[in-house]
């Protein structure tokens, strides 16, 4: 009966997957690689809330196999083309700066590369740094991943010696990794209260400093990547000292969780909690039982939604983080999001077998299909919802599924 439920569950969420993919892909006028053409652009979303290419949402999408080969390649030569930093430093307005090879956060459809959130102006003027003063740090190492999973669907592995202005696809992922900011002992990424770094592009309204959970899990996981592809053992090593000091750092025994910083923005993280588990870092089984908690407590999910932030652990009564730009229960401050719903997804999975989460968040995007669920967010009385047809809201709980489906699978033979 359970196999049964979890099998149709997976023809949903597939259906729902391609759907979003489709609905996200636009067709666009372009100056990419020079000329002025017309090509197919993934967006984040299916309503155009973010109007143009961003590196993060594609790369997290891509991970379902089910973009086709050519057009994962595409984006990743506008990448490669376009959406790296050179050799130098850039120093713009207002304090910003943009390290050497750093990825952009997105590209416009003129591929100017734009480094930072908030804004879509690609020169000197790229904000006043309430979205950080360096680039988040999220897209070095969603570009590496990017390329992990076209070539594990594609075989194509010529790619990395392809060259793109000079210089080879490999060597600019292994300088996109060398990347800012990270702490040279623990191999973590670390933020200055000042002058912060944000860690990941669905956390640029909130202020974190000192070691940051999610950008060091996002570093673990493209090291793992780097090794995959080249067995370079460097990047192995890198990837052991990181998944102990993440723990190391983080973990909060008592209780399971893990914070989401050091410093501002100490604070339990449930997205990165659930996702440290999806990585094989979080493995105590209080950690499990924490996020079983507070599915069934309803302290962080709502109809298949995740909140970042415990209800009953918000930081002030008028928000959730302790430092952010969004109103509460809005956004990033409080609002809940189906992006992290398959890792959570996932260690539910792990703890008791069980899938319900996503039967929640089927049900809740069967009964507002109409006004363009899956959304990017919502409040708990969805009331408020914003960012209709959204991409990683759609396609990531179908992809953790497969990881489960895959996990059963291997019990069986």
């Amino acid at each position: 009966m359970q196999r049964n439920k979890t099998l149709d569950c997976n023809n949903r969420l597939k259906a729902l997957a391609v759907r979003t993919v489709r609905d996200c892909t636009f067709r666009k006028q372009v100056q990419y690689f020079g000329t002025m053409h017309q090509t197919e652009v993934l967006l984040p979303s299916g309503d155009e809330k973010y109007p143009s290419f961003w590196v993060r949402d594609a790369a997290m999408m891509a991970e379902s196999g089910l973009i086709a080969d050519a057009d994962l390649k595409r984006y990743i030569e506008i990448i490669a083309t376009h959406g790296q930093n050179g050799a130098e430093a850039l120093t713009l307005q207002n304090g910003l700066c943009v390290p050497p090879y750093t990825i952009a956060d997105h590209i416009n459809y003129d591929a100017k590369p734009v480094f930072f959130p908030g804004t879509y102006q690609s020169g000197s003027d790229q904000g006043s740094g309430r979205y950080g003063y360096f680039p988040p740090f999220c897209d070095n190492y969603y570009f590496i991943t990017m390329v992990g999973y076209y070539i594990e669907q594609s075989a194509d592995r010529a790619i990395l010696n392809t060259q793109y202005n000079g210089l080879t696809l490999w060597q600019r992922m292994c300088l996109a990794f060398e990347g800012y900011n990270i702490d040279p002992h623990s191999q973590l990424c670390v933020s200055d209260a000042q002058k912060y770094t944000v860690d990941w592009g669905f956390t640029d309204t909130i202020k974190k400093s000192g070691k940051l959970l999610m950008a060091s899990l996002l570093r673990y996981n493209a090291a793992l990547t780097m090794h995959r592809l080249q067995q370079d053992q460097r990047y192995a090593e890198i990837a052991r000292t990181i998944k102990k000091n993440v723990v190391e750092t983080f973990y909060d025994k008592a209780s399971g969780w893990f914070y989401s910083a050091t410093e501002i923005g100490h604070q339990f993280d449930v997205w990165a909690t659930a996702y440290a588990v999806y990585l094989g870092i979080a493995t105590e089984q209080n950690t499990l039982q924490a996020l079983y908690r507070a599915y069934v407590d309803g302290t962080a999910v709502v109809d298949g939604y995740v909140r970042q932030i415990l209800t009953d652990h918000d930081h002030a009564a008028d928000s959730a983080w302790e430092s952010a730009v969004s109103a509460y229960n809005r956004y990033q401050n409080g609002g809940y999001w189906s992006t992290p719903t398959g890792w959570y997804a996932y260690a539910l999975y792990r703890y008791n077998g069980k899938i319900d989460i996503l039967e929640d968040f089927l049900r809740h995007t069967e009964q507002y299909d109409e006004v363009g669920s899956p959304f990017e967010w919502i409040n708990a009385a969805c009331d408020a919802y914003d960012g209709a047809h959204y991409g990683t809201s759609g396609v990531l709980p179908y992809i953790a599924l497969q990881r489960i489906l895959q996990e059963q699978q291997a019990l069986f033979q």
